[in-house]
């Protein structure tokens, strides 16, 4: 009866403004109020649901549109709309708690909001945050339009407002407005608030800048785990793997008051697994057995599963996953030791542990394990099992290869020198082909001489990215095989001035106890002049 009253009086009780957002809407259908479910108790002391129960729908069965815009015409016409706090938790369910598409919700969203007066501070952070979670540029950027528009309104942002600000610019990676941002939480004095500052710790660190991180984190008069292990993890992510375990013992010395959490952890050995040294893997697994930490947490024995492998030691890798009982085992850890045996080439143990992983323990792989399969598959070159896998993805796990998946099999394809296959699963795939496939199947070309395609390729990239890399090198070098050096030298005079800076190759070597580490064009080594003396000398060996 409710609904029936609704459509009689839909066009003349509904404020114009509110009724695109009930449009398309069957009110034929009901919702059946007497079926509700137990309330939480927030839901159930509030005052204003007792006044309308039919409030209750909203907080506990609104999972659909359908549903969604049956109370909301109920809000409408009954007035409930002039309540901020009401349409403060419409906005949010439409966002946090509807199904549907990001563009649809987003959509929606942003049409309630655009209906309120006055928005208070909340209903501006639930944009926000909902916008930066969604880490994409697109919604990025308008999430940061809403805060200047917010401004502009005099509304001041609070605690919460920059944190989901600092999110938005970690997903388009700029420095420049973090610290546009940064200036703004000093100016309305929040640059004392932990849960900021730590945003902003992680937002630098995000951004590549290691150095205002650490400006950051020096001027911090209180930290916490989460200040800590951002820093950590932070550091790792920008291959300071020696910086990060400095941090990491700074943290657990016994000045400092701070216990690491199981995340902490996990970064750390991270860190040692990036770093390559056995050593160091095999100091930390003994401090994780003594403290406890891997009957804590099933995910520390993984990230210690794929230190092992990235250390160069598989035994080791494999004994730590046998240690893990049979029900704590998760897609994790098989997907783990997979991967620590397609990094060794050695497919053949990978895919008996992936057959193994569904078939003896009943665990269903997930987009992450096929990566890793595939991978296998690749650096041991078997190319039909590595089909019959990626078909699989979707015909009996109903998984939708993304970028991954397709780089891994162009790859494998192309190594095995099925060129024209190669590309034209690039020229059928639902994505852009972005450049690390495009790059691989070039490199394919070089390695099997095909010029004619490599050209075809080189110009694909030139088209969907501003940026190509090493890949005019790559065909510079086929025409140089070919001796047709015209082409050469053209190519060489179009990338003067035009190819961009690359981050610096790094290397690890372990002599002794000692992991040192080594930079292209770094002279800093300690032991740099000895070293340029060693290279000269087996320079003059090799002419003589």
């Amino acid at each position: 009866m409710l609904f029936k009253f609704i459509s009689e009086r839909v066009s003349t009780a509904i404020p114009k403004h509110f009724r695109q957002l009930l449009l398309p809407l069957n009110l034929g259908r009901t919702i059946k109020f007497s079926s509700l479910t137990a309330s939480s108790n927030w839901v159930h002391d509030n005052q204003l649901f007792r006044r309308h129960p039919r409030l209750r729908v909203l907080e506990e069965q609104c999972t659909t549109f359908h549903h969604f815009k049956q109370a909301l015409s109920y809000i409408i016409v009954s007035g409930l709309h002039r309540n901020p706090f009401v349409m403060s938790r419409v906005l949010y369910l439409s966002l946090f708690e509807m199904e549907g598409d990001i563009k649809r919700k987003s959509e929606f969203g942003v049409q309630i909001f655009n209906q309120f007066e006055r928005p208070n501070i909340f209903s501006w952070n639930t944009v926000i945050r909902y916008l930066a979670a969604c880490n994409d540029s697109q919604n990025s950027v308008t999430a940061l339009n809403f805060y200047l528009n917010m401004v502009r309104q005099e509304v001041f942002p609070d605690n919460y407002t920059f944190p989901f600000l600092l999110q938005a610019c970690g997903a388009i990676s700029d420095l420049g407005l973090v610290k546009q941002i940064h200036s703004h939480v000093l100016k309305l004095q929040h640059g004392c608030n932990l849960f900021v500052q730590n945003s902003l710790l992680g937002a630098y660190l995000i951004c590549g800048s290691s150095v205002d991180a650490w400006l950051l984190f020096d001027e911090m008069l209180e930290k916490d785990v989460v200040s800590w292990t951002t820093l950590i993890s932070g550091l790792v992510e920008q291959f300071n793997y020696r910086e990060a375990l400095q941090v990491f013992r700074e943290m657990i010395d016994g000045n400092c008051q701070t216990r690491p959490t199981v995340a902490t952890m996990i970064s750390a050995v991270s860190a040692c697994g990036n770093l390559g040294s056995l050593d160091h893997t095999k100091c930390f697994h003994t401090l994780l057995e003594k403290a406890g930490w891997l009957e804590l947490d099933v995910a520390i024995a993984n990230s210690l599963i794929n230190a092992y492998a990235k250390s160069g030691s598989m035994k080791c890798s494999t004994k730590v996953f046998d240690d893990i009982h049979d029900s704590k085992r998760d897609v994790y850890s098989w997907t783990a030791v997979i991967s620590g045996y397609a990094m060794h080439g050695e497919g053949v143990d990978a895919l008996n542990m992936f057959s193994q992983m569904e078939q003896v323990h009943g665990l269903i792989p997930d987009a992450i394990t096929f990566i890793a399969t595939l991978s296998a598959c690749v650096h041991s070159g078997q190319v039909e099992e590595g089909l019959r896998i990626f078909k699989h993805m979707n015909t009996k796990y109903g998984i939708e290869p993304n970028l991954k998946h397709y780089g891994c099999i162009v790859d494998l394809l192309g190594r095995a020198g099925m060129l024209k296959r190669a590309y034209s699963i690039v020229q059928k795939m639902p994505q852009e082909p972005n450049l690390a496939i495009l790059g691989s199947l070039l490199n394919a070309c070089r390695l099997h001489n095909n010029v004619e395609l490599g050209e075809t390729i080189l110009k694909k990239i030139e088209l969907v990215t501003e940026r190509s890399g090493g890949a005019p090198v790559l065909l510079s070098n086929m025409y140089a095989k070919e001796n047709q050096w015209s082409k050469v030298s053209h190519i060489r005079v179009e990338m003067r001035g035009v190819m961009q800076e690359k981050p610096p190759g790094r290397s690890w070597i372990q002599v002794k106890v000692a992991v040192h580490e080594f930079v292209a064009a770094d002279k800093s080594h300690p032991q740099a002049m000895e070293l340029d003396m060693v290279l000269q000398g087996l320079e003059s060996l090799t002419k003589m």
